[in-house]
């Protein structure tokens, strides 16, 4: 019997917990899920160093669709972790990992870390009670757009909500948010349902957790004036019709 742990490293070094360099510590092999996010700071080099340990970095394909390496190392006695920027669960989908090693008979533990997902709604400073499905946006595929990310946010938008819109890393390029928002417009200019507006204001979070962070509220029409960091970037588009507070709120992040 051996542990398998799901390990969430936080956004950066400062965000980084003593319960998870605990998990690593204990772990036999340690995997770092490099293609999920990016830190500006937890680095692979940077884990080695305080761990004492190699660190292997894997790939999309080895952590979703060939298990079995991480089986049989779990089923030879050793303790298996699987660390990622962000939290284990809500950042990335291992939960197939977690299931399979449980019925095997292993211990799972899940070390949670703090995700984009909740950082950015703090940052934002909307209502918490007011996010409906998340959603993420990706280049098109042969020219081929997918609408799914207006088909979410206008559901969203029909029950007053907000919306956090994750933006696609491909090939090692991390989609940066002004070309996020041009698919929006792009789509809205091909469905036409008044889902998007060119008044409309979006919320981007850059290099969230590192220490040039910046939190902004830009109007869609202003989009070509608008001066970002490199990313990663995330998107919240928020409810057409916000509380005052939420009003005052985004003001503050102009």
């Amino acid at each position: 019997m051996s542990y398998l742990y799901l390990i969430g490293l936080g956004l950066s070094k400062k965000f980084f917990t003593n319960k998870a360099l605990e998990a690593l510590k204990q772990s036999d092999i340690i995997f770092l899920d490099y293609y999920t996010s990016f830190s500006c700071d937890l680095t692979k080099e940077f884990l080695e160093k305080i761990t004492g340990k190699e660190i292997t970095l894997a790939s999309r394909n080895m952590l979703e669709n060939n298990s079995n390496e991480i089986m049989n190392l779990l089923d030879s006695g050793k303790n298996v972790a699987i660390a990622s920027i962000g939290d284990p669960i809500i950042a990335t989908t291992h939960v197939s990992i977690a299931v399979e090693a449980n019925r095997k008979g292993h211990i799972v533990q899940v070390i949670p870390g703090i995700s984009v997902h909740c950082y950015i709604i703090s940052k934002s400073m909307l209502s918490s009670y007011k996010f409906g499905k998340s959603v993420t946006l990706v280049y098109p595929y042969d020219n081929i757009m997918d609408f799914t990310p207006y088909e979410v946010i206008k559901s969203n938008r029909a029950l007053n909500l907000h919306t956090i819109v994750y933006l696609d890393i491909k090939d090692g390029k991390f989609m940066n948010a002004i070309e996020g928002l041009k698919y929006l417009i792009e789509m809205e200019n091909v469905k036409k349902e008044n889902v998007i507006s060119m008044d409309d204001i979006a919320i981007i979070g850059q290099r969230l957790g590192c220490d040039d962070e910046k939190i902004s509220a830009v109007k869609l029409s202003d989009l070509e004036n608008a001066k970002l960091r490199d990313p990663p970037h995330i998107i919240i588009i928020p409810s057409k019709n916000l509380h005052y507070m939420e009003v005052e709120a985004i003001q503050c992040l102009h």
